[in-house]
């Protein structure tokens, strides 16, 4: 991988064209608008309660009460929901003939030529489908709450770097996952039922998430650590910015 630095605009960083669009539902902006009315407006007080607190607590005391985690869970799981690569893999793993199954699919057929004047067959047809699929079961609720249970059960640590040179990284792709029996960063090999799937949040550039599978026998050392806030090693930061450099899609913000 080419790692290089440029500057962007606010545009570059903030908008992507049609990133919500589904042209097979009549309320074309209805999954913008989940996203901002469930989650967003939760973020900047969650972040906000886990920075102040991490400045005030000695290494290894309690941080992450049920509260936090119930928010930052829902989060994570709608975050990575949303990236570039998850939905993408989603896509790819599209079957052509579910419109052959679909409800309303002469209404969705129709929709398609209206707004795109595609056909199904066409490259650009068979992706609409897909969107409209995957956005309508990435944020249905019983995915979300499905999702959020199974981080919530795991085990949750929170990595605070006090070292100078050593800022925690994010990304464009921020919810790091990592299969450690497979060693392994990608999409196809990291599903969060898996006891082997690692989970990395940056929370700033001192602090992230560090979300580990209860039942992994190789991580019993960390147990004693659960839902607690412990200062980091060189290596396990830079383990976390290694990942956000990996799952990038476009960007990585230091």
């Amino acid at each position: 991988m080419k790692i290089c630095e440029y500057y962007a605009s606010p545009k570059d960083l903030a908008v992507r064209r049609d990133f919500y669009r589904d042209y097979l539902r009549r309320n074309e902006l209805i999954w913008e608008e989940f996203y901002s009315m469930n989650v967003e407006n939760s973020l900047p007080e969650t972040f906000e309660k886990i920075i102040n607190k991490s400045t005030k607590l000695k290494s290894t005391e309690k941080i992450l009460v049920e509260e936090v985690k119930n928010k930052m869970s829902k989060i994570i799981i709608t975050q990575l929901f949303r990236t570039e690569k998850w939905r993408r893999h989603s896509y790819n793993s599209f079957s052509p003939k579910i419109p052959l199954i679909l409800k309303d699919t002469k209404e969705k057929f129709g929709l398609l030529k209206e707004r795109t004047g595609e056909t199904y067959i066409s490259k650009t047809g068979l992706e609409a489908f897909a969107k409209n699929q995957y956005l309508k079961l990435a944020n249905h609720e019983i995915t979300l709450n499905i999702s959020c249970q199974i981080l919530i059960d795991r085990n949750w640590i929170l990595i605070r770097s006090k070292l100078n040179d050593k800022k925690i990284f994010t990304s464009d792709n921020p919810v790091v996952l990592y299969n450690e029996k497979l060693k392994s960063y990608k999409i196809e090999d990291n599903y969060i039922t898996d006891s082997n799937n690692f989970i990395f949040f940056p929370i700033s550039t001192q602090l992230f998430l560090m979300i580990l599978p209860s039942n992994n026998t190789k991580l019993v050392d960390f147990g004693e650590y659960v839902d607690c806030i412990i200062d980091g090693t060189k290596e396990i930061i830079d383990f976390q910015n290694f990942g956000q450099m990996i799952q990038a899609s476009r960007q990585v913000f230091i």
